[in-house]
């Protein structure tokens, strides 16, 4: 049955790969602006979408037209002098036209106020998720819902907690920016999800490639922007409330939405937001998985005062949950560690007949907190300073499995992160340069236990107390003539750690580190005419290693491993090339994206291995297998391509590549935890009039391949073929959503979860959405 699968797939949606971008953002917006009553055209009336930076002007005849939209629900706004502004709400899922008719408003101009906001990294391959692809991943975790975007896959641990991965790398070598703010949390370990709830925000961005100029040491692989849409421009009250419910763990999702502003305050704007999650023990294709319900509970409250040339915004975020581990991850001899990982299935203790809600030990209780404070001032002929400010703080436990009479803890970590950066975005140098220049800084504070940082004579646990200063400088310039842009930028980081602890030998140590270094960036973008476009970019960027990678020695609970650190660690160094051709016309987009990155002393986990046999550690917790930090030089090389085809005007094929090959280019060897090839399908049928659609897609997953004998200590499982359907309706303020995945219900294992040692993955699931918008 499984080949049958396969075979369709390679047959028939394959065969469009060759003529297919997302077929989400592929949608045209066009119209006529004229005057109510005697129907004259407007010419040079303001079109534009509320909430975004899309704008446009009608013509000599009156018309305007929009192009690469994503589906979804949109406000479109026109604005004339002398006209009063209307306002039409926009389902748009494929070609829509819109006309506006302008009534006559008799008032006297004032005051023109034109503003705009730059394009950040205009040379570099981006992926964004908004509007309607947003929507159908609405209740997944951040790592899950960005999946959607070509070049991006996820490091699982279990099937509740997954964290990004782009271009083959994650955690440190990944910035997220929650709100603007880098997010700053213990991200380190592997299965140290985001602490970010999804629903904040109103697109996902993804950077691919080094970005560290703009944004700070360690952008080696790239930058993730959650990004909610920008505060009220209106006094009336609005908002959405979203609900969602998973049968697989019988889960349930409820977030809601509200902003507005005040009519006595002029300038003034509010919106909170809050969700609350829970779902129990999931269940792979033949069984339950013990202990793997979560609970989540989340809120945040943003407040804004803006006026024409100043302006000040307060945010505010709080995200708290617990996550169960699998029971079978955590084995209590090496002869049953063994026996775990090459049984076929977990021991009847892990699986049971039942699900559960209940979170036992082992399992994670998070709590992250965000506070930001950001103010802009326009000087005449100087530009815009902006000025941001913020604090975090993380709160990590990871309860242990209680051995005999011994209820042995946790670990234990408590960051706190302090971060500023001021930036003047200039006035136009010689009428044809615009850039910005910037100062950052940051303070981090780490308590691994609960003893003061500052009494070094502490049995810490995995890693020590620590403090981190850095401080930044960067300037991006960018040029436009004609067809061409043209962007370069050149910053310097400097980073000292300090770290305090007592090893489990009873040795003292007080460690301190300097780095420092410099990022740079020089790329081009090229419009050859209104379907063809190419961008270019080479970048170099570093990162420092981390006090994980450095200190390390002992039981990583969560990934259920025994890690050991290397304090003679070098900072990594990235030289990177990324190239983008880009081809958008009315039924056929074609993205295609190929890399290059280079990376001197690459850091990264690998099995321990011993005469080429791989080692174990027994300890008074259990059985583990045992990883090390090491240092090679790497070369990352890969390509992203999406592709979508209009068959009709209702339906339309959609295909996604994404492939990785990293090599340890010092011994000729390949790297291990590396994404395998991936080609998802999906054929979708827009039922225009009724605003509903249904599709179908399967995401097809090699294995891997590349990877050396004896390096890991289970083969990579084979590959497998996943089905899933989606459907979607939108009744007035009501959009409704149904999602199966996994079909047919198909056993698999993916090479990048951490737990495929133990457990099979997820089996199939069925969800429904429903969004209310007032």
């Amino acid at each position: 049955m499984k080949s049958i699968y396969h075979i369709f797939t390679l047959l028939v949606f394959t065969w469009f790969s060759a003529n297919a971008q997302s077929s989400n953002c592929n949608c045209s917006l066009k119209g006529v602006v004229h005057e109510k009553d005697i129907h004259q055209v407007v010419p040079g009336a303001v079109i534009y979408i509320k909430g975004t930076n899309i704008s446009t002007f009608a013509d000599a005849k009156g018309k305007y037209a929009f192009k690469n939209l994503c589906q979804g629900k949109y406000i479109l706004i026109c604005q004339a002098v002398g006209f009063q502004k209307v306002e039409i709400p926009v389902n748009l899922s494929n070609e829509h036209e819109e006309d506006f008719s302008l009534e006559d408003k008799d008032e006297h101009l004032q005051e023109v106020v034109v503003s705009g906001k730059k394009i950040e990294n205009v040379t570099q391959a981006k992926g964004i998720l908004e509007g309607e692809a947003l929507d159908q991943t609405r209740g997944q975790n951040l790592g899950e819902s960005l999946k959607g975007i070509t070049g991006v896959t996820t490091l699982q641990t279990g099937s509740s907690i997954s964290k990004p991965i782009i271009h083959g790398m994650h955690s440190n070598r990944v910035l997220i920016l929650n709100n603007g703010i880098r997010q700053e949390g213990q991200q380190w370990g592997s299965e140290h999800a985001p602490e970010i709830d999804p629903f904040v925000a109103k697109k996902l961005t993804v950077i691919k490639g080094a970005a560290g100029v703009r944004y700070g040491s360690d952008a080696i692989a790239g930058v993730i922007m959650v990004e909610p849409a920008p505060l009220p421009d209106s006094v009336n009250i609005h908002g959405e409330i979203n609900t969602a419910g998973f049968l697989n763990g019988r889960m349930g999702v409820v977030s809601g939405i509200a902003e507005g502003g005040l009519s006595a305050i002029k300038g003034f704007s509010w919106r909170v937001q809050g969700t609350y999650k829970r779902g129990g023990d999931l269940k792979t294709a033949n069984y339950y998985m013990a202990n793997t319900g979560v609970q989540e509970r989340n809120f945040s409250v943003a407040l804004g005062y803006n006026k024409v040339h100043y302006g000040t915004e307060m945010f505010f975020s709080y995200f708290d949950t617990q996550l169960g581990i699998f029971a079978g991850s955590h084995i209590g001899n090496t002869t049953d560690l063994q026996n775990a990982i090459n049984n076929p299935q977990p021991n009847e203790a892990y699986t049971p007949t039942e699900p559960s809600y209940t979170i036992n030990r082992p399992n994670q209780d998070l709590a992250h907190h965000l506070l930001k404070l950001k103010s802009f001032a326009i000087v005449d002929n100087l530009g815009k300073f902006t000025l941001t400010l913020a604090r975090q703080y993380d709160w990590r436990l990871e309860y242990d499995v209680p051995r005999g009479n011994r209820n042995l803890n946790t670990l234990n970590f408590k960051l706190t992160t302090y971060t500023s950066e001021l930036m003047l975005e200039h006035k136009p140098l010689f009428n044809k340069i615009a850039g910005s220049i910037g100062i950052s800084g940051m303070y981090q504070e780490n308590l691994s236990s609960s003893y003061e940082l500052k009494k070094p004579l502490v049995n810490t646990v995995l890693i020590p107390n620590y403090q981190v200063s850095t401080g930044g400088l960067f300037i991006i310039e960018r040029y436009l003539k004609n067809r061409w842009e043209f962007e370069t930028g050149l910053r310097y980081d400097f980073r000292n750690a300090q770290a305090y602890g007592l090893t489990f030998n009873n040795q003292a140590y007080n460690n301190s580190f300097d780095f420092n270094n410099f990022s740079a960036t020089a790329g081009t973008t090229y419009t050859l005419n209104e379907h063809f476009d190419f961008k270019f970019n080479a970048a170099l960027a570093w990162r420092a290693p981390n006090m994980n990678e450095l200190f390390s020695d002992g039981i990583h609970h969560g990934a259920a491993a025994y890690e050991k650190g290397n304090i003679n660690l070098q900072p990594e160094v990235a030289h990177n090339l990324n190239f983008t051709a880009n081809y958008t016309s009315d039924k056929f987009n074609l993205e295609v994206s190929p890399y290059l990155n280079f990376i001197d002393d690459f850091i990264y986990l690998k099995p321990r291995s011993e005469n080429g046999v791989l080692q174990t550690v027994l300890t008074v917790r259990g059985a583990f297998p045992a990883f090390d930090y090491t240092q090679v030089n790497a070369r990352f090389a890969g390509l992203d391509l999406s592709a979508s085809y209009k068959i009709t005007e209702k339906i339309a094929i959609t295909e996604k590549y994404s492939m990785v090959r990293a090599k340890d280019v010092l011994n000729n060897q390949y790297m291990v935890n590396i994404p395998s090839d991936r080609l998802e399908s999906t054929l979708k049928y827009d039922f225009k009039k009724r605003g509903a659609f249904i599709s179908i897609s399967n995401s097809l997953v090699a294995k891997q391949t590349r990877v050396e004998a004896n390096s890991d200590f289970l083969a990579p499982p084979p590959a497998y073929s996943i089905w899933k359907a989606d459907a979607g309706i939108s009744i007035k303020k009501v959009n409704v959503g149904l999602s199966v995945s996994n079909i047919f219900n198909v056993a698999y294992r993916e090479y990048l979860n951490r737990f495929r040692y133990f457990t099979d993955d997820l089996g199939r699931n069925i969800s429904l959405r429903l969004k209310y918008s007032f």
